[in-house]
């Protein structure tokens, strides 16, 4: 694995999902090591609801699982995402059921007992694709941040906006999550609903007022968190999006970094 594709694989989200706890637990100790942050499922039902939550960028699973299996699983996701690689695992005789559902939009099928090495070139192979997609061949520099430097960024803007969102709102978030991809920020912020909210939310009709006015605290503050976040990464960047779910209690701001 040469450096750039080794800090392209530092800088992604990876959703694997695995019924046997067993094979999950040791390809996990290994993909790991090796990514920027690992999600787990154990069956298609938690994928699909970890694939939502943490948007990651490629997603490995197993075919055959309880609940819903991985060629459905695919199918959900992709209804929710087009263009993030899915690679499947799976046994022997289950190759010609991969082979029949190419339209599902599956990118790679790697046969059990799992070879690393042919993973890891799949995920290479998959992470450069989908960076070809997104930034049209353009690779930015934070794509190539040193990995211990990139984690570093990340740690910090996660302090600084969980200190504005406490000081602005009096409440805390449990958890701020911050990711670099590529000329790509993304800051997720877990139960940050204030007591008032929590109440307004007891009445499911005050879903769409609490997202409203949260969106509007977001935006009112937008020069605020994008010069906080300038002054971290030193280089421009502006709010590109940003996304409200009160029923989950989960917002997410999204920056475009300049080079």
């Amino acid at each position: 694995m040469n450096n750039t594709n080794k800090s392209i694989l530092y800088n992604l989200k990876v959703l694997y999902v695995e019924d046997e706890e067993l094979v999950r637990e040791q390809l996990a100790q290994f993909i790991k090591r090796r990514v920027g942050k690992l999600y787990l499922a154990s069956d298609g039902e938690e994928g699909i609801m970890k694939f939502k939550q943490h948007q990651p960028d490629i997603v490995i699973t197993d075919l055959k699982m309880p609940k819903i299996d991985g060629i459905e699983m695919a199918k959900k996701i992709r209804n929710i995402d087009s263009i993030s690689p899915i690679i499947i695992t799976t046994a022997i005789s289950d190759v010609e059921s991969v082979i029949h559902t190419i339209d599902v939009g599956i990118d790679k099928y790697i046969v059990k007992p799992i070879d690393t090495k042919e993973l890891i070139k799949a995920m290479e192979e998959s992470a450069l694709k989908l960076y070809k997609i997104k930034s049209k061949d353009t690779i930015v520099n934070s794509l190539i941040l040193e990995k211990n430097r990139k984690k570093e960024l990340e740690q910090k803007i996660q302090t600084v906006m969980a200190k504005f969102i406490k000081s602005s709102t009096g409440k805390g978030p449990k958890n701020v999550q911050a990711f670099i991809q590529g000329d790509i920020l993304t800051v997720q912020f877990f139960e940050t609903r204030t007591l008032y909210e929590k109440t307004l939310l007891n009445n499911i009709q005050n879903i769409q007022l609490v997202n409203y006015n949260r969106e509007l605290f977001f935006k009112d503050n937008n020069e605020y968190i994008e010069e906080e976040v300038r002054k971290l990464l030193g280089t421009n960047i502006k709010i590109d999006e940003i996304m409200v779910d009160s029923k989950l209690d989960i917002d997410q701001i999204k920056f475009k970094i300049y080079s």
